[in-house]
């Protein structure tokens, strides 16, 4: 290069060609106004990428207003509708307080004054109507019927009203002329009270000889029976645990170990044939050896826990005497306890779970040498129900009230409820379990049902009788798991009047149930499951 004429090197650094190779070999390429020039570039790019992002920004922002403006006004309009709804319920109460409904005058038989019901409330159902020969005889009648129940055929005066009347030798012969457009006529009249009963049963006369007894439910008179024996139980666990920590005591340190045996036993319950034999055969020795003296304990009054009182056998059975070893009382209370526990936490998430747990509860309350004067002591059993499970026993509440909570066997967890799903899974565990130990057939059995079937339509009748604005999102819960999966053994037993019955739970019931209850709609869709799987048509 250092050669070549001046007019080649005119050529190259004015060629057309190489415009970017010419600037870089000029000598001013590094001076100060190159620089500058560079710098200036550099910043007019910089504005213009920040103005577009303003501009950006700026849009987004107006988009975010607009949208919070636009939601603010929907949260208006929602107060608005809200506030309205309001004033329209504020009126309609302030019109239903003006109205008032003259109080009828008490019948001569009765002297308590009717209660007033406030206007267009449905009266409940009267669920069991009793003749005066079974009121007089009702003192000395046995708690459980030794034979499988006859069934009541649905009557023009209530599905539920005629469970104590007598029943012909055939009691589904009636029913069973009934056709399907004659049910929902049945289950209609079922909700109200028919007046012919209402006046039979008040002037029905009152045994001289019948001693004054505790207030009764209307659906259960034994429910307040029940508490008692769940109380008188309490007493005992406390009276036992005290006595296993006497020194020299021959209950020390061997109760809690056996209470824990039982527990572990009874969650081992499993469905299948024979997989419970290992489990119920240690449990049944643990009973027995309380009831032998191979475990000693002290004797108590078996009368407390029973809800009828019992006269001695005039037959040689076991275990007629007034006392027993209060061990033996108490290990049957441990045993109902995980009974009720299982039907908790496995028949909630899964109701066919309930089943073998019922078929361990029938063993074990149905067999001889753990029964008094000639009867089950499942009144023990049936008190748990009593306290976890209300409804079963007729008890109705509000949901939305403190008391209401407790009528209903809502459980708290420390000073606060449960949460309502965790609420809703114990009753449904609950209720799949009561039906599974009542509705067991005894039928070819040697033994003597300790709960028959017609606990379960008393239960069954003190839900779908319950008055409109007594229904609770708690009663839809148990009658479901009541029905599903049980609703075959309900008709084997009651034929054509359990399906009147689940027409009525399954159909009309949901009608008079809270609006927009997830419940009620639970119960409908049964039905349809019903219908599609084994063709039993409701609607």
């Amino acid at each position: 290069m250092a050669n070549s004429s001046p007019l080649r090197r005119s050529q190259l650094l004015s060629s057309p060609d190489r415009p970017y190779l010419s600037n870089f070999l000029l000598d001013s390429r590094n001076n100060e106004l190159s620089h500058r020039d560079a710098l200036a570039a550099a910043q007019a790019e910089h504005d213009r990428v920040r103005e577009a992002a303003i501009r950006v920004y700026e849009l987004h922002e107006l988009k975010e207003e607009h949208n919070r403006i636009l939601e603010q006004g929907r949260r208006e309009q929602e107060r608005l509708m809200a506030e309205a709804a309001i004033a329209a319920e504020e009126k309609r109460l302030q019109e239903l307080k003006a109205k008032s409904i003259p109080k009828p005058p008490p019948p001569p038989p009765e002297p308590a004054k009717p209660v007033e019901k406030p206007a267009g409330e449905k009266k409940p159902v009267s669920v069991v109507s009793e003749s005066p020969e079974a009121k007089e005889s009702e003192p000395l009648a046995q708690p459980q019927a030794k034979s499988q129940p006859s069934a009541p055929a649905p009557q023009q005066n209530g599905l539920f009203s005629n469970l104590g009347k007598p029943v012909p030798s055939s009691p589904f012969a009636a029913a069973g002329q009934q056709t399907k457009s004659q049910q929902p006529s049945v289950s209609n009249q079922n909700i109200t009270s028919p007046p012919e009963a209402k006046t039979s049963q008040s002037q029905q006369p009152v045994a001289p000889s019948q001693t004054p007894q505790l207030p009764k439910s209307p659906v259960d008179p034994l429910s307040d029976q029940y508490i008692r024996i769940h109380q008188a139980l309490k007493q005992l666990r406390r009276d036992i645990v005290a006595a296993s920590k006497v020194a020299g005591s021959p209950l020390k340190g061997k109760v809690g170990t056996i209470r824990r045996e039982i527990r572990v036993s009874i969650g081992q319950l499993t469905g299948g044939k024979g997989t419970n034999v290992s489990s119920t055969t240690k449990i049944m020795s643990l009973l027995r050896q309380s009831l032998d003296g191979q475990l000693p304990s002290p004797p108590v009054a078996v009368g407390q826990f029973v809800a009828i009182s019992r006269e001695p056998s005039t037959q040689d059975i076991p275990n007629n005497g007034a006392e027993l070893p209060s061990l033996f009382i108490y290990l049957m209370n441990i045993c109902a306890k995980g009974i009720i526990s299982q039907f908790i936490n496995e028949g909630g998430a899964n109701p066919k779970a309930a089943d073998p747990i019922g078929v361990f509860a029938a063993q074990v309350f149905s067999h001889k040498d753990f029964s008094w004067r000639g009867q089950s002591l499942i009144d023990i059993l049936m008190a748990k129900f009593r306290v976890v499970c209300p409804v079963l026993f007729g008890s109705t509440g509000n949901e939305k009230t403190e008391k209401g909570r407790q009528a209903l066997g809502w459980k708290k967890d420390g000073p606060s409820w449960i949460p309502e799903q965790a609420h809703n899974t114990r009753m449904a565990g609950l209720g799949a379990g009561f039906a599974s130990i009542s509705l067991r057939d005894f039928s070819k059995a040697s033994k003597t049902n300790p709960y028959p079937p017609t606990h379960y339509w008393k239960a069954f009748a003190s839900i779908v009788n319950c008055p409109t604005a007594q229904i609770s999102n708690t009663q839809l819960v148990v009658l479901r798991s009541m029905i599903d999966g049980h609703e075959s053994r309900f008709i084997n037993f009651y034929g054509n009047a359990a399906i009147a019955a689940l027409q009525l739970a399954l159909v009309e019931f949901p009608k008079r149930a809270p609006a927009n209850s997830s419940a009620a709609g639970s119960l409908r869709a049964l039905a349809d499951v019903l219908r599609s799987d084994s063709g039993l048509a409701l609607a």
